[in-house]
């Protein structure tokens, strides 16, 4: 039968800009014992029950007094010295403890909550009086996602364990690791007939002519001008203009994250491959001057809106970063899901690992007017050792009229630094007083227009 102890008992609570202090009872048995003592002595006002009452008494009064100097006196900070732009960057971090009571720091834990895999700044310390210690945590961002550093909390005591001090620490910083990018074969990139009659412009192809084709349901970021009055006002629902477009100037990446299908775990897994493929596309892409859109079902829809320029790309990877496989969503919803979303004439890029071409059937549901252009990149899972053959099933959807291509594992081969060499953030002191950084993390790409 388990025993259940008893919950701490707050005392003091004080709140702070970053969080909150409280004082909390530990030990209940010293004070049961104090009062067991003030009733004897009341009683037979005996010499015994005087020392013990004094003391027990003094013993919970310094113990007090102590914990109260922590709670006033101890104060801890995180900085964060780098920034994690994709995986296998360092994260590194600097922790400080500062104690300035007159009464030493026995033991100080850090308690973190942070979910970034692999790191934690968990530790036990101590200090002189008015001292202080600072010293750095470091780890290797071996997964991509969004990772948050905090909640945190310092706890301290008292030499006789009858207190606990709590500063807790609310602030949250976010952490997002991007997925890596990597140099593409030279057979999975479009060539310039599938994309339409693309040219360098010295200014922006425009995609759309002045000509609509037929209204389809609002998505966030879409332009308001672009609004079709009569059928928001029939259906009670905002609609938008569908314009016929000049060319093929707008492609999407539609990502495959049913569970069912993919192989593998980690770095070496299916879809991890898929990702990395996703992004090194808009990459290269945006780099061409096309608008890239980006969708993705799993327990919820992930839609990028399709925009030119390689600001667009930081967008791709925030969505990319945290998407995980589903058992829920197999690929045939994800291109129903297209239908309200992809415009006719658009360009639409399947990512999918799986050998059933069943899905294939959905397309039947995207526009027709002026036709989506289909292509496939399949993932061949025997390669990750499942079964089938990835070729077979691109000669089945070559009979269908969709282009398919095949890569396989290890093919995809990430770049080290691809978003620039990871800097450190230092800083200067002016003789005003004035502090100026002099290095940041994202100074490289900065200077390449990359900035995030």
């Amino acid at each position: 039968m388990p025993i259940h102890l008893p919950r701490p008992l707050i005392l003091r609570r004080y709140n702070r800009a970053d969080g909150f202090t409280t004082i909390e009872l530990r030990r209940y048995f010293p004070f049961v014992v104090f009062i067991i003592l003030l009733l004897l002595y009341l009683l037979s006002t005996t010499e015994e029950a005087a020392m013990g009452i004094t003391t027990v008494g003094a013993v919970l009064f310094i113990g007090f007094l102590w914990a109260r100097s922590m709670a006033h006196g101890v104060s801890a900070k995180r900085q964060l010295l780098s920034v994690a732009m994709q995986v296998g960057d360092e994260l590194e971090e600097r922790i400080f403890l500062e104690n300035t009571s007159t009464l030493p720091i026995l033991w100080a834990e850090f308690v973190d909550h942070a979910n970034l895999p692999g790191y934690n700044v968990a530790s036990v310390r101590a200090t002189e009086m008015l001292g202080s210690r600072r010293w750095t945590a470091r780890t290797i961002c071996s997964n991509r996602g969004v990772y948050q550093l905090g909640p945190w909390e310092l706890r301290l005591g008292d030499p006789f364990g009858l207190f606990l001090v709590r500063h807790i620490y609310t602030e949250i910083q976010e952490i997002l690791v991007y997925p890596p990018l990597a140099q593409l074969p030279r057979h999975l990139l479009p060539t310039s007939g599938a994309i339409g009659e693309h040219r360098p412009l010295h200014q922006a192809l425009n995609a759309n002519t002045v000509n609509a084709i037929s209204p389809r349901p609002y998505q966030p970021g879409d332009p308001l001008r672009h609004l079709h009055w009569p059928t928001t006002a029939r259906r009670d629902e905002p609609y938008i203009k569908n314009f016929e477009p000049e060319a093929t100037s707008t492609v999407w990446l539609i990502l495959d994250l049913d569970a069912d299908v993919h192989l593998g775990s980690g770095i070496d897994s299916s879809v991890e491959t898929m990702v990395i493929l996703a992004a090194s596309l808009a990459h290269e892409l945006l780099h061409r001057r096309l608008a890239v859109g980006l969708l993705a079902s799993n327990e919820q829809l992930t839609v990028v809106s399709p925009i030119r320029g390689q600001m667009n790309i930081w967008t791709i990877l925030r969505a990319l970063a945290p998407l995980q496989p589903s058992h829920s969503c197999p690929l045939s919803l994800t291109i129903k899901n297209a239908q309200s979303i992809l415009s006719p004439r658009h360009l639409a890029f399947i990512l999918t690992p799986s050998l059933d071409t069943s899905w294939a059937n959905a397309l039947n549901l995207l526009p027709k007017p002026g036709g989506i252009k289909i292509e496939t990149i399949l993932i061949d899972p025997s390669s990750f050792g499942g079964k089938g053959q990835a070729k077979d099933c691109a000669l089945r959807l070559a009979e269908m009229g969709i282009r398919a291509r095949v890569i396989q594992h290890g093919e995809v081969k990430p770049i080290d630094a691809a978003y620039g060499e990871l800097k450190r953030w230092e800083f200067m002191v002016l003789g005003t007083g004035r502090v100026v950084p002099l290095s940041k993390p994202r100074a490289v790409l900065r200077s390449q227009g990359w900035v995030p």
